[in-house]
């Protein structure tokens, strides 16, 4: 691998460190050692020792004190945990604004979806912005600054859910566009309800497929998935 000789270091590290989670060259609950990143990027320990502070706060990495850092083995739990709260944030803006979107909300959220036509196999960093960008149309919508930091806050939920296993990520980049599209369609009525209602099942689908791909009935998971339904 080249040196890294970008102005912006410490997001080229992060993005170094975080591919390589998401590709499982960093395994779940294998220690991440800041002088072999640091001599494989040509870096000094600083920049590492800041991108692992990010990825920390995303969720990818833990760090235990007199250990150090290492890749966080991700449950099905926190992934339905991050979006049950992206979900129920989003649901809010969409009943603050009345179900009624800007022209400007609009056109973020169609360059969302033009950029998720042409994604490759291994465009996960395009993919996880190209996501938050949608739905960030969405929550700044209410020009509410405390609501769309709690928002952003839980941005690194895609990241997660990316990284966490995922059997096949071909079918995963290909789901995008036409999700986020019937998504964007929806909000397109301005029927609050239904707006409502397919931001509830946008997020509790991923929760459903994971259960699927594991084996398990719904009614066998700790939490129940239909919850936000009841509060639409």
């Amino acid at each position: 691998m080249g040196k890294l000789t970008y102005q912006t270091l410490r997001e080229n590290v992060v993005d170094v460190i975080r591919m390589k989670i998401f590709n499982h060259e960093l395994a779940p609950g294998m220690r991440i050692i800041e002088q072999d990143i640091s001599d494989e990027l040509g870096v000094s320990r600083g920049p590492i020792r800041e991108a692992l502070r990010q990825l920390e706060q995303e969720g990818l990495v833990e760090y235990v004190r007199n250990v150090g850092c290492s890749v966080k083995n991700i449950t099905l739990e926190d992934i339905y945990e991050i979006y049950l709260l992206r979900a129920t944030y989003e649901i809010l803006a969409v009943k603050l604004c009345r179900g009624v979107f800007s022209e400007t909300a609009f056109a973020e959220m169609d360059a969302a979806l033009e950029s998720m036509k042409d994604l490759k196999e291994t465009d996960y960093n395009k993919s996880i912005a190209c996501d938050n960008m949608l739905h960030e149309a969405i929550i700044r919508s209410t020009g509410l600054p405390r609501l769309i930091k709690g928002w952003t806050d839980l941005n690194y939920g895609n990241a997660i859910n990316y990284y966490a296993g995922n059997p096949d990520s071909r079918a995963m980049i290909d789901r995008q566009y036409p999700i986020h599209k019937e998504l964007v369609d929806v909000c397109r009525t301005g029927n609050t309800e239904e707006i409502c209602r397919a931001i509830s099942n946008h997020y509790m689908k991923t929760i459903r497929r994971r259960l699927k791909e594991q084996g398990m009935p719904e009614d066998h998971f700790k939490f129940s998935i239909d919850v936000i339904d009841g509060w639409v």
